[in-house]
């Protein structure tokens, strides 16, 4: 009988030396380490495109097809058109912009939609712009330069460029040419068309047009 009890309390002993240093007599265990979270991507803003400065007395004029702060005195947005205008003497500067691989152009003083419009149009092609000063016959054109109806080219000034699909053409005009087919523009409110195409071309067909006052 003493033999049994010894032979008891052995094993008891024995399974509570092998709890102990296993750990298993209910000892509390450590939770699985995990990394933290990584971060959320920081969202980075899209900004609004740069507006170029205008100015009262503007500085130098440079036809690149690049509108520097400054450039211009007033600036006016017709849908995806923008006209940026200043008066040098008897001179008009302009730079015409909109979003196009295309032509821009603008229309002066039209008599019905396209009638009678003097138009200055532009593109910029290999890298090279072309303007064209011309004037339509009708209300839905034709409107050849105004050298092939008894005029003359009174737009010789002019550079662009065309970056990021967006297309500028900035030139130089008289306000009043004395040419039959050209138009007086005036300081105060000009009524005026204009078109965007897609094809860098004089025939190309317009993409998007409008009409408007422009304000000198």
């Amino acid at each position: 009988m003493a033999n049994r009890l010894r032979h008891a309390g052995l094993i008891v002993s024995l399974v509570l030396l092998i709890g102990i240093v296993t750990g298993c007599g209910g000892a509390k265990q450590e939770p699985a380490k995990t990394n933290p979270p990584a971060p959320p991507a920081q969202q980075v803003a899209s900004q609004p495109a740069k507006v170029p400065a205008l100015s009262a007395k503007p500085g130098d004029w440079k036809p690149d097809g690049v509108i520097a702060d400054n450039e211009y005195a007033k600036m006016q947005q017709f849908g995806e058109f923008e006209v940026y205008s200043r008066i040098d003497g008897d001179k008009v500067r302009m730079a015409l912009k909109a979003k196009t691989n295309g032509y821009v152009a603008i229309g002066f003083e039209p008599a019905q939609r396209m009638q009678d419009a003097d138009i200055i149009l532009g593109f910029v092609k290999d890298g090279k712009a072309t303007v064209a000063d011309m004037f339509s016959t009708g209300p839905t054109g034709p409107h050849p330069p105004d050298e092939q109806q008894g005029g003359k080219n009174d737009v010789t000034v002019f550079g662009g460029s065309n970056k990021d699909g967006v297309t500028v053409i900035e030139f130089e005009r008289k306000l009043d040419t004395g040419d039959p087919k050209d138009k007086v523009i005036k300081i105060g409110d000009n009524k005026i068309i204009w078109a965007i195409s897609e094809e860098a071309a004089f025939s190309g067909k317009h993409a998007k047009r409008g009409g408007g006052v422009l304000k000198l």
